[in-house]
């Protein structure tokens, strides 16, 4: 529950920061175009580096932390603390989670804030810029210059209005401040009674996650540090790195860039079945028996019954005569055989 409520605060401001962002560079949402950007929207990257840093879960035992540092920390510590085999499976599982966390999030920072601009390789920025002629836009300003040298395009970003600027403020501050403010209420000893309640505690691991051993509590802070360097170096440093990663590891690379094949395997399993089924029941049963034999087979008997009426009614008085003498004829042979 603790870790939701600072959960909050910083995802949703990772979120909103990426708005930010995405509204700076005329809608364009691929980091691969940014780079250059801290300069540009110093109020957008300092909120995005507040949610960063809470996210990672930066922070000194007995000192300060962002709002993950407590929160995360002590979820991974009393995974640990339960002295289960899932237990320790749900710590080594979080540990490893961490680590990709500090990886991605890093990654994200670097590529969007830092490093040279890569405007001019997204559509939407050649798009501002080839249209520049027409005024300024709503999201940034472009020019006709030529930039391509320095991969801007000519294009401006700016800082996004207040209306979103604001809510990035207050969202900064519940990821700064909320684990380190309310950490006592939810993890002290005692704190159930404060709570009366509503919220379920487990006081034997609450007293066991604080005596854990000291590289338990080291472990989250080691993998957020291994995240940030590998980042660091990787889109910082030696940004050829990536490419000659997925040139040694190409299948490795496929698979994940794929999501694991997870849409492939649901649309087999799953999606194309249901289509070949759905086909079934429209063609076969539906047009195939229920509409043949059913509308479209009542619809056709009608059809033929009205055009054989059609040709009994010529419209000559003799024709309904006739029909009324064969008639009379019959009613009275009839009477006559009874």
């Amino acid at each position: 529950m603790f870790h939701l409520f600072t959960h909050a605060f910083f995802k949703a401001l990772l979120f909103l920061g990426a708005g930010s962002v995405i509204h700076a560079m005329h809608h364009e949402q691929d980091m691969r175009y940014y780079g250059g950007l801290w300069k540009k929207i110093p109020l957008t990257f300092a909120a995005m580096m507040a949610g960063t840093l809470a996210i990672t879960g930066v922070g000194i035992d007995d000192v300060f932390g962002f709002a993950g540092f407590y929160s995360k920390d002590a979820i991974l510590e009393a995974a640990y603390a339960k002295g289960t085999e899932y237990g320790n499976l749900a710590f080594g599982l979080g540990i490893f989670a961490a680590l990709l966390t500090s990886f991605y999030s890093w990654r994200l920072i670097y590529l969007t804030f830092f490093g040279k601009p890569r405007w001019n390789q997204s559509e939407h920025i050649q798009h501002a810029v080839h249209h520049a002629h027409h005024g300024h836009d709503d999201h940034g300003h472009a020019h006709d210059d030529d930039h391509g040298s320095d991969g801007t395009a000519g294009y401006h970003p700016h800082e996004s209005p207040l209306n979103m600027l604001v809510p990035l403020g207050i969202l900064a501050m519940g990821a700064v401040l909320a684990g380190y403010v309310f950490a006592p209420a939810f993890l002290s000893e005692g704190a159930g009674q404060f709570w009366k309640g509503a919220l379920v505690f487990d006081e034997t691991v609450l007293h066991a996650m604080h005596h854990v051993p000291e590289w338990v509590k080291l472990a989250p802070a080691g993998v957020m540090l291994a995240g940030l360097l590998i980042a660091t170096y990787a889109y910082l440093i030696n940004p050829s790195f990536p490419a000659a990663f997925i040139g040694q590891f190409e299948v490795l690379y496929q698979f994940l860039l794929n999501k694991w094949y997870f849409d492939e395997l649901y649309a087999l399993i799953f999606i194309r079945p249901a289509m070949w089924l759905g086909r079934f029941f429209w063609k076969i049963l539906d047009m195939g028996v229920i509409d043949r034999f059913g509308p479209n087979g009542a619809a056709w008997v009608v059809a033929k019954a009205s055009r054989g009426a059609v040709r009994l009614q010529s419209g000559y008085l003799y024709s309904y005569a006739l029909v009324m003498l064969v008639g009379l004829v019959g009613a009275i042979s009839w009477v006559i055989a009874r």
